[in-house]
């Protein structure tokens, strides 16, 4: 096996090389296709980065081009991402041999004796039909647009009732965050809490009933016109946290205090467990170049699922990794610090 490399002037265009290059010529050229079952758009099987014998835990996007295990490893990734982890090197020379195999058109110039590291496969073997890169999925309108910054704030909220210190909030949490019992107004009943855009604007309130609401009501109220799915809870701290730290992505807004008062400054909360393209799109900022995505959501079949989604659609531009925290407990909120640092823990 050659480990040479190409030269660090060698250019490589990383956003080209995941359009151009299809996760199902990846998996060809490791001869990976026939361990892994086809379900329309989606395939599963043992997970080859780690080599698990789960036939589930591993599975493919075929039309997001990328890839999720749900089993030892937890990585995921497109498809610079897989050949990066197969291969044992970096980021950028996993994209320079992806040229090398799938883009010859780009390598043509590169100077004598910089071949890109060769692995112990064979070369590239011809698809039976051709192979396109995976189609671009258009955004939800329904999901565009922002929610206007409030020319209002709810007065007099309550920031001593019992059910704020039931769901374990500080003092001064519940004080830097600005949230209350409301006893009149819109969220009259509820628990307010602020929801803040990226620059920190209110945009709106989420209430929440303290405890079981009335037979009929649900736990939670939304001031009529807003729209949760355009924002992310704690998106304007989180973007100022520590940028060495990976971004943690969660459902709830006390999931998301919980790890804030643990010392996870860099969390988020979707407010709920399916991804809209808005809120793709502040994960996407958020993260940046280089910052990986960690999802824990809850541990229940919306939670999966919604993680497995969502993985699937941060996965274009972040490393995302799924975090399951059913060893633990069902959810982010009831999770110690030691345990956070557990299942944050690199493999």
């Amino acid at each position: 096996m050659s480990t040479s490399t190409a030269p660090h002037s060698a250019f490589v265009d990383f956003k080209e090389v995941k359009s151009r290059v299809g996760i199902l010529q990846v998996l060809e050229r490791y001869d990976l296709l026939g361990s892994l079952k086809r379900a329309a758009d989606r395939l599963s099987g043992p997970c080859p980065l780690h080599k698990g014998t789960n036939p589930t835990q591993f599975r493919v996007s075929v039309s997001r081009n990328c890839f999720n295990c749900f089993g030892t490893c937890g990585r995921g990734g497109n498809v610079i991402d897989f050949v990066s982890l197969r291969e044992g090197i970096s980021f950028r020379d996993a994209a320079l041999l992806l040229q090398e195999w799938f883009m010859p058109d780009k390598v043509t110039n590169r100077p004598v004796g910089t071949a890109l590291r060769q692995t112990t496969d064979a070369s590239p073997r011809p698809s039976s039909q051709p192979l396109q890169p995976p189609p671009t999925v258009a955004d939800d309108p329904d999901e565009e647009g922002e929610n206007p910054p409030l020319s209002f704030a709810l007065k007099a909220l309550k920031p001593d009732h019992p059910y704020l210190n039931e769901r374990g909030l500080t003092e001064a949490t519940i004080a830097s965050y600005g949230i209350g019992y409301c006893a009149r107004g819109c969220l009259r009943g509820h628990v307010a809490i602020p929801i803040r855009n990226r620059a920190g604007a209110v945009t709106g309130y989420i209430g929440r009933w303290p405890g079981e609401p009335p037979s009929g009501q649900g736990k939670y109220k939304l001031p009529k016109g807003f729209r949760k799915s355009l924002e992310v809870f704690n998106i304007d701290r989180a973007v100022n946290a520590d940028a060495s730290a990976p971004l943690l992505v969660v459902e709830g807004v006390f999931d998301c205090l919980h790890l804030v008062q643990l010392g996870f400054p860099a969390t988020v909360a979707i407010l709920g467990s399916s991804l809209s393209s808005r809120q793709e799109l502040l994960i996407r900022e958020a993260a940046g170049a280089g910052r990986p995505v960690h999802l824990l959501f809850d541990a229940d079949e919306a939670g999966r699922r919604g993680a497995s989604e969502a993985a699937s659609r941060l996965c274009r531009s972040s490393i995302v990794r799924i975090i399951d925290i059913g060893g633990y407990h069902p959810q982010p909120e009831l999770l110690e610090r030691t345990q956070v640092e557990a299942l944050l823990k690199p493999f």
